[in-house]
């Protein structure tokens, strides 16, 4: 029989006192990792009150139970702790437990092409493959440990337990992850789970799982396919693709005055509001660095005037021609009209029209819209094929949100469903029209009105091809 993590010792531990600690102290979370090492019966409900507090404050999940369900999960949770490059989970094995980080990080793969149905292990002989993997985990072996080769495992397709600040990248603990495997009747993992380094979880069982947090994760993942199965944008996807986007969405909630988005930070998925309203707040200075191949903006009357103009040539050039009348030139044509041909009109900084451009903006933010349930957030980034936010998004209440990370939307939606990316330009284009009609001065956001321009100049340009 082989020795649990929590029998093992641990001589850096030491049983703290009742008095207060600060909660994000790393002494603090010496507290935390000294209780869910011991035995549960030796867990105190002293020992389990004070570290309850960091349970809910870093986890999510333990922020939305009860008192009694948290105290419970603390009491009878495992502690596991892993080196780099452990198998903690492998897709198409049976799923017995889940996974809390409360250090560290771990990496997402999905092989696409596993046939659960033919791919299964033979789960008779080994009914927990976990067990196994985590028995042999602390043997010392004479021979160099080699690095663990991932693409075996599929696509890399995300990262659990880090987020991305502007200077570094640091450890986010409280994430789950396996849970699915758990609410689903098959238990079939449908993803590989490799960590990345050294890394600290908890490890809640199927039965503390079904007696604790079941019916709370059902509801969620019900919610979840839901909202995929009544948006519109998603109607005409594969069932087994709504399925792999209700999995991916994650559910968000910010606080009056929280950013949601920020300016100039890099596109990183899309995001979904499900509750609640926001402001979106743009600074047109900013623009002018965040995407400064485009400036100095042109003049969109001037644009207009041209495109006008090279419209009516086209007509007099298809008119001419149907009356079989054929000119050769061997110069540019010399007319009142200044008319412009189409490579000259499409190139802004070729263009030489009186020399106008538009001023550039002063500093200062400019309140533009507000936000409310059924808005996507990124989707004029898509439709414009922006590498960084061009707005911030603040809440004005309470909001919740579904992320749908850059990997996922890469994956399935610009591989696997792609048309979703015109409709989302489409809706754009009439959204953003309707948008820049209220605003007192149109040229308050010029960058917003050149691109508008620019992506209906391109549409009208298809139109006529055809």
């Amino acid at each position: 029989m082989s020795t649990s993590f929590q029998d093992r010792p641990s001589s850096f531990l030491s049983t703290s006192s009742m008095r207060p600690i600060d909660i994000n102290s790393a002494h603090y979370y010496d507290k935390v990792i000294s209780v869910i090492t011991k035995k549960p019966s030796d867990r105190s409900n002293g020992d389990i009150s004070q570290i309850k507090s960091w349970f809910q404050k870093k986890s999510d999940l333990f922020n939305q139970l009860n008192d009694e369900i948290i105290h419970d999960l603390v009491k009878n949770c495992e502690f596991m702790k892993t080196e780099r490059d452990f198998l903690l989970i492998e897709q198409g094995e049976k799923g017995d437990c889940f996974f809390i980080i409360l250090h560290g990080s771990v990496s997402i793969y999905i092989n696409t092409t596993l046939e659960l149905e033919k791919d299964l292990p033979d789960v008779s002989r080994n009914p927990d493959p976990l067990a196994e993997r985590r028995e042999s985990m602390g043997k010392v072996e004479d021979e160099k440990i080699k690095e663990l080769d991932r693409s075996k495992y599929g696509i890399y397709v995300g990262e659990i337990g880090k987020t991305l600040t502007h200077i570094c990248t640091v450890t986010k603990c409280g994430k789950s992850f396996g849970e699915l495997a758990l609410i689903n009747a098959d238990s079939v993992r449908n993803a590989t789970i490799i960590t990345d380094e050294t890394t600290d979880l908890i490890v809640i069982g199927r039965d503390l799982y079904n007696r604790c947090i079941k019916s709370f994760h059902a509801k969620e993942f019900a919610e979840r396919k839901q909202f995929v199965e009544s948006n519109p944008l998603f109607d005409k996807w594969h069932p087994k693709y709504k399925k792999q986007l209700a999995m991916s969405l994650k559910k968000e909630k910010f606080h009056f005055e929280s950013v949601i988005i920020k300016q100039g930070t890099r596109f990183d998925g899309l995001r979904f509001i499900i509750s609640g309203q926001a402001k979106v707040i743009s600074d047109p200075f900013q623009h002018s660095t965040q995407y400064s191949h485009y400036y100095p903006l042109p003049n969109i009357e001037d644009l207009k005037k041209e495109e006008a103009r090279e419209s009516l040539r086209r007509e007099l050039s298809a008119l001419t021609g149907a009356n079989g009348l054929k000119q050769k030139r061997t110069s540019r044509p010399k007319s009142s009209l200044n008319v412009y041909t189409s490579s000259e009109s499409s190139s802004p900084r070729a263009r030489s029209t009186s020399g106008r451009r538009s001023p550039l903006p002063t500093r200062r933010q400019l309140e533009f819209c507000l936000v409310a349930p059924q808005e996507i957030l990124g989707d004029f980034e898509v439709a414009m094929n922006l590498n960084t936010f061009s707005y911030s998004i603040t809440c004005m209440q309470e909001t919740e949100i579904y992320v749908l990370n850059q990997t996922n939307f890469e994956r399935l939606i610009e591989k696997r469903n792609p048309q979703v990316i015109n409709v989302i330009k489409n809706s754009v284009m009439e959204k953003y029209s309707v948008r820049m009609s209220w605003m007192k001065d149109k040229k308050d956001i010029p960058l917003f009105r050149y691109l508008l321009y620019k992506t209906e100049e391109k549409e009208r340009r298809k139109k006529q091809k055809k």
